[in-house]
């Protein structure tokens, strides 16, 4: 007479309740965490984004289904930005914030403090007069203010890589019309930060309507 196995549990169903003591329960979580990621510790405290970092994209703070960006600065989290992490009791990670001197979100801020908005806005005016941007692609920088940054409730965010707009980054307003802004929205195109969005929309172009309004594109 054939008997069957145990029962496979489905990813929808709950685990049972274990009786393991918390600290065992948390070191497991931990270590669950470290085979994912193998720099990360597992421990509150600074780590750098890497591709295996749950929060890079995905992240969900527990109890909610929306992708979380950090919920200071309302910015998402991209490759190689150092970042604050808080865990549970039972090991469980609750809480992601950009740990930069641009970004000191943590709350423990870097050893170098915060830098200051105003010198950096001087620095990059000084930087563009003395070598300015080709006017084929109409670029421009974000200074402090600028309406396409957003505010940290609701950022703005690029629609060919997804990420949201930071101070001093270069992008292009209106991308169906760069020439003559109808919008303002935005694209970035800053090759220096790794992020030439634009010119990759455009090589591979072939929408027949604006990305932000939806109207007809007219081309030559």
């Amino acid at each position: 007479m054939l008997t069957q196995g145990p029962r496979r549990m489905t990813a929808s169903e709950t685990p049972p309740a274990t009786s393991a003591p918390a600290g065992v329960a948390s070191a497991f979580e931990r270590g669950l965490q470290r085979g994912d990621n193998p720099q990360v510790a597992g421990a509150d405290g600074p780590a750098s984004t890497t591709l295996d970092s749950r929060w890079l994209g995905t992240w969900r703070r527990p109890g909610s289904a929306r992708r979380a960006p950090c919920r200071v600065c309302g910015h998402t989290f991209r490759l190689d930005d150092t970042v604050y992490l808080r865990h549970a009791e039972d090991g469980r990670l609750t809480d992601v914030t950009h740990h930069l001197r641009n970004l000191p979100c943590s709350g423990e801020a870097p050893p170098a403090g915060p830098s200051d908005p105003g010198a950096q806005a001087a620095f990059f005016r000084g930087v563009d007069t003395s070598d300015p941007r080709p006017d084929t692609l109409h670029t421009v920088r974000l200074m402090p203010g600028d309406p396409v940054l957003g505010h940290p409730r609701q950022r703005n965010a690029c629609f060919v890589c997804t990420h949201t707009f930071r101070l001093f980054e270069t992008v292009v307003v209106c991308p169906c019309s760069p020439g003559d802004p109808g919008c303002r929205k935005a694209v970035h195109q800053d090759p220096a930060r790794g992020l030439g969005c634009f010119e990759q929309w455009r090589s591979e172009l072939t929408v027949q309507q604006c990305p932000m309004n939806f109207r007809t594109l007219r081309r030559n």
